[in-house]
């Protein structure tokens, strides 16, 4: 009866929530102001972070009311200093290299006290094999490292209504077929994203890099937390196969930018999905997104076999729509 009149007070709260998003928005001044690289014409709600964080802080007292172990999944510390430097950006509009330094002292400081944020094991398909490392200071850099190059992606795919909300999902959708407790420790979180993709579609309503924080560095603690208890439910290539194409559209950026001597953390209109905006329209890039990053890493989960393979036809096909797409 208590999980569902919890339940019951959710939906009330976020719908209060939804309902005065103007107002929220606008006293906080979370309102984004359309620039030189906006595809809006005109102001929108930076609602996503506080919209999501709110579910996400519903979702822990459920847990502790179902008597779950409270960290399991979730790093409360982690997911809490992020939002808290990514919604000072919205609102302040932080330096882009001062915001990288933040989250990655965060990082340094949340590892000292949960030890299960660290990577120290890897599995690999290719040989069988797991990669143990004893290396305190390893663990810490290549830890920090995995989570800053994730979020930073991710943050670099919220170019278009609906897009990083639907690749957040997709990823969330593959960590629960892999295992599906994890949607015990998230199910409000992940229907705030459904119901935040809704608005974000209708109304002038974004993520902000809060929001996008919240999703992907709750994916990263997921995964991070899942190899620490369970070091071989994940192969270290299936994890890349996942974050491939924003992974390796950040790094094609990173070294386009630095080659003309511009800052590698600003923004600008090469990304992927930019260029594919540009012949097939919003819709029909969320589409094709979702397709190229989604089709290889399900084709794998259904038949476990061609990792390396899919691999390489992923990166493939990414060439060939950067070269189509130009």
């Amino acid at each position: 009866m208590k999980f569902f009149f919890a339940n019951l007070i959710a939906v009330f709260f976020l719908y209060i929530l939804c309902i005065n998003r103007k107002r929220i928005c606008s006293k906080f001044n979370l309102i984004d102001t359309p620039g030189r690289l906006s595809i809006h014409k005109s102001k929108a709600l930076l609602f996503g972070g506080i919209f999501l964080f709110s579910s996400l802080v519903i979702n822990l007292v459920i847990i502790y009311l179902n008597e779950h172990v409270l960290d399991k999944y979730i790093s409360i510390y982690l997911i809490l200093s992020f939002f808290l430097i990514a919604i000072i950006d919205d609102i302040k509009n932080l330096d882009a290299k001062l915001r990288l330094f933040l989250t990655l002292i965060a990082c340094l400081i949340v590892f000292y006290f949960e030890p299960s944020l660290r990577i120290n094991s890897l599995s690999f398909f290719f040989n069988s094999s797991v990669f143990i490392n004893d290396n305190i200071i390893f663990s810490y850099t290549f830890s920090a490292l995995c989570i800053l190059l994730f979020v930073n992606a991710f943050n670099f795919i919220d170019g278009i209504d609906g897009l990083a909300s639907s690749i957040g999902l997709s990823f969330f959708l593959y960590l629960i077929f892999k295992n599906f407790e994890i949607f015990e420790y998230y199910y409000v979180f992940i229907i705030s994203i459904i119901i935040f993709l809704f608005l974000n579609l209708k109304y002038k309503v974004f993520l902000g890099d809060s929001g996008n924080y919240l999703i992907s560095v709750s994916i990263a603690a997921i995964l991070i937390k899942e190899n620490y208890y369970n070091p071989t439910l994940y192969f270290a290539e299936e994890i890349f196969l996942l974050f491939i194409i924003p992974g390796i559209d950040m790094l094609r950026l990173f070294f386009i930018r630095i080659l003309k001597n511009q800052n590698p953390l600003e923004g600008d209109k090469n990304h992927l999905h930019h260029k594919i905006l540009k012949k097939y329209g919003k819709s029909r890039t969320v589409l094709l997104y979702l397709l190229v990053v989604n089709v290889p890493i399900y084709t794998y989960m259904v038949t476990e076999k061609f990792l390396i393979l899919l691999i390489f036809i992923t990166i493939s096909v990414y060439i060939i729509l950067l070269k189509y797409m130009s």
